[in-house]
């Protein structure tokens, strides 16, 4: 009975247009004789079920279709028990790639767009089909129909959008280039399809610069130490180094955690680099993770240059006296000094973080800021590297590669956690999200409710994202997270369970 009340919420949350595409999508699923008496989403739903396609031990079709339709606000007020409760990893996805670039270029047409491609195919389809009211998604069909299209043959497809909407065009060689076997995972500059060329590799670090790079900021737990370092030389052997002094905690009891601002840019038509397909499923994530963890979580969608530095601004005019910290998330393309905005002007990393800084926000002085970056930091791949064997009187060969100088403001209490190194993509996946933001959703849940502090869980998500790789198996990424806490970020356990991802 649960599952039956879902679909027929879902039925009246979705309109006539969201059934035509939820149509289109299972058009490979089902029989098209089937398909054409479908006037309702319950009677696709029945449908589906009496397919063996969708069912409530196995309702995963439901998921993907209404994720690929970017319902994620839908999802989450579902609240249905087998979407908390169930792996939807271990499930197969069964809307091809095919069918989902055709639905992407569809909702990337405008009316005008339509006509116009109409009017290109007047000498291939009949003039009488084409004088039918009918979407962009119902000429597909009517193209495959004919032969004209099908997932080995986009030449017409191809022609056509490049005359139309030129920056689609991309995509579509794209999906030419992954579904040919020479795939990469879509990346964060927004130009996936350069094929991939193994960087040089990189020179050992001279020993006469080590000593300049020993004043640059630490990624370890030692950067928390404060006073003296020269103390550090006090060690003795009648002082194990196993003795720790327990590191304070920032306080988390004030009336509320605090704000999470999230920047969201997804559309990036006006400058000409590539949509970020797959970012809502990261927007909520981080929304339903954040709000779990008791903050206010206000979004902004399609930032430029001067908006992200507004919305910062309209950030640090709050009082946060009340509040224990404050979380910044941007999900956006970026370049090795910042993130870019929809207008493609780059809001570099000092920018951004100084907008909170005591100086301009004294409310927030002696409290966390936390930053979560996904965004490349450049355009080179990181090559997979795997184990040598090294004979047992050889020290393996380690990096002692330090992070850039003034990458992060000089005062206290803040944390830049970036999804990858800099000079380097980052990935994301249309139908999952990006390997760094989901990682980091999924081990807040896991690992808050154990009383593990953040740089703990951080260190789990870096750890996560290294062992990921697309199909080739030899591209990788490395989150760096980069900090100056004085105190260990603990956040208190949600009483309630965690957010369905």
């Amino acid at each position: 009975m649960e599952f039956q009340q879902v679909l027929l919420r879902v039925q009246e949350a979705l309109t006539g247009d969201d059934l035509q595409d939820l149509v289109f999508l299972c058009s490979d699923l089902v029989a098209a004789k089937d398909l054409s008496t479908v006037t309702s989403c319950t009677q696709l739903f029945l449908l589906l079920e009496n397919q063996d396609l969708l069912s409530e031990e196995d309702p995963s079709l439901l998921l993907e279709l209404l994720r690929i339709m970017r319902q994620n606000s839908l999802i989450r007020n579902l609240h249905f028990e087998a979407f908390t409760q169930t792996d939807f990893t271990t499930f197969p996805p069964r809307i091809s790639p095919y069918r989902q670039l055709l639905y992407e270029v569809s909702e990337s047409i405008c009316d005008q767009d339509l006509k116009n491609i109409k009017f290109l195919l007047i000498k291939t389809l009949s003039r009488k089909k084409l004088e039918k009211e009918m979407t962009l998604l119902q000429l597909f069909l009517e193209m495959e129909k004919e032969d004209f299209l099908n997932e080995d043959n986009l030449d017409v497809l191809q022609e056509i959008i490049a005359t139309v909407h030129p920056g689609l065009e991309k995509r579509i060689i794209q999906y030419k280039t992954e579904s040919s076997g020479g795939a990469v995972i879509a990346q964060e500059t927004g130009n996936s399809s350069v094929p991939y060329t193994p960087a040089p590799p990189s020179p050992l670090t001279p020993v006469d610069t080590m000593e300049d790079q020993m004043d640059r900021l630490s990624l370890t737990a030692a950067s928390e130490i404060s006073g003296d370092q020269s103390q550090l030389l006090e060690i003795t052997s009648n002082s194990p180094l196993t003795e720790n002094p327990e590191i304070p905690q920032y306080e988390m009891n004030g009336d509320r955690r605090g704000v999470c601002l999230i920047i969201n840019n997804y559309d990036f038509s006006a400058c000409k680099l590539g949509n970020r397909e797959g970012t809502d499923i990261d927007k909520a994530s981080l929304v339903a993770v954040f709000q779990w963890l008791g903050f206010e979580v206000v979004v902004e969608e399609d930032c430029d240059r001067m908006r992200m530095l507004q919305v910062l601004r309209d950030l640090a005019s709050r009082d946060h006296t009340p509040a224990d910290c404050v979380v910044c998330c941007v999900l956006s393309h970026g370049r090795v000094d910042g993130i870019v905005g929809v207008d493609g002007k780059t809001v570099t990393f000092r920018e951004l973080t100084e907008t909170l800084s005591p100086y301009l926000c004294p409310s927030l002085f002696q409290k966390p800021k936390l930053f979560f970056i996904q965004a490349c930091r450049g355009t080179n791949n990181q090559r997979a590297v795997f184990c040598q064997i090294f004979s047992e009187d050889e020290d393996t060969p380690v990096s002692d590669a330090a992070v850039p100088r003034d990458s992060i403001p000089e005062a206290a209490d803040y944390l830049l956690a970036t999804s990858t190194v800099p000079h380097y993509v980052s990935y994301r996946e249309k139908g999952k999200g990006t390997w760094f933001i989901q990682s980091l959703c999924h081990n807040l849940q896991l690992l808050v409710p154990r009383g593990t502090d953040l740089l703990s869980i951080l260190t789990q998500v870096n750890s996560d994202v290294s062992r990921k790789t697309d199909r080739s198996g030899l591209r990788k990424q490395m989150p760096q997270p980069e900090f100056t806490l004085t105190k260990r970020v603990v956040f208190p356990p949600p009483k309630t369970r965690p957010p369905l991802q």
